[in-house]
């Protein structure tokens, strides 16, 4: 195995461990990414060089700038004249993308971070619910009661939040507006990546408002559907805090 090679610059060197078998470059943007977000780059930041990071990582230097573009992408990196790759404020320049990886990096939680992701879920949830009201179709609120006789069926959490998640799904479709999927599946995405950290919100689920809502976008009260999920939001975010 090739001999890891330090980096000049100490104080900024990450000491990565080199990769015994490469799977892929998101292995190599993975590593970067969470010690960016764990707060071991700081933003403005200058990696090592190509060359220094292929060698800590035991890769040639095209599979590194396959895993660079990747985080460039994400909006972490930015790569100046002359070849130098700085780290990015990534609250000001990442999408949605990045945001599953925000919640807890390196195993901390950012509890204002997940407030403000749930605050948004219950606002969203709210809307779609009046939005599926006011373009309901027959087959799509048939789709809603069948997921609401699962979730009454369901007996255990990890099950409820699967089936709460293709609720809104489902309510997503009904809206008919196409935009609102390219918001909710990152979001989905943070629930999947950190199961652990709402599997509580689900063990006691109760239904009452869901039912509302259906029956309200059942005869198009867009009014009445969205306060109910607004309702279950709000229960779920105190219950969360």
């Amino acid at each position: 195995m090739r001999q890891l090679v330090q980096p000049l610059d100490q104080e900024l060197a990450l000491a990565f461990e080199p990769l015994r078998r490469l799977k892929a470059p998101e292995l190599i943007a993975a590593r970067i990414r969470d010690a960016i977000l764990g707060g071991r780059y700081q933003p403005g930041d200058t990696l090592p060089s190509e060359r220094s990071l292929a060698e800590q990582f035991a890769v040639n230097r095209s599979t590194l700038r396959e895993a660079l573009k990747r985080l460039d992408a994400q909006g972490l990196l930015e790569t100046r004249h002359g070849g130098k790759t700085r780290v990015r404020d990534f609250l000001q320049s990442a999408g949605l993308s990045l945001l599953p990886h925000l919640i807890a990096p390196e195993g901390e939680v950012d509890l204002g971070l997940l407030s403000d992701l749930l605050e948004l879920r219950v606002e969203l949830l709210a809307w779609t619910a009046g939005l599926a009201a006011k373009r309901r179709e027959p087959e799509g609120v048939a789709r809603l009661e069948g997921l609401l006789g699962e979730l009454a069926a369901a007996e255990d959490a990890r099950a409820r939040q699967e089936l709460d998640w293709a609720f809104f799904a489902a309510l997503v479709e009904l809206s008919g507006n196409r935009v609102l999927g390219f918001l909710v599946r990152p979001m989905r995405a943070v629930y999947d990546h950190n199961l652990a950290l709402f599997e509580h919100l689900y063990h006691e689920f109760p239904l009452d408002d869901h039912r509302a809502a259906v029956l309200a976008i059942a005869v198009g009260e867009g009014e009445a559907a969205a306060a109910a999920l607004r309702r279950y939001g709000q229960r779920a975010l105190g219950e969360a805090a």
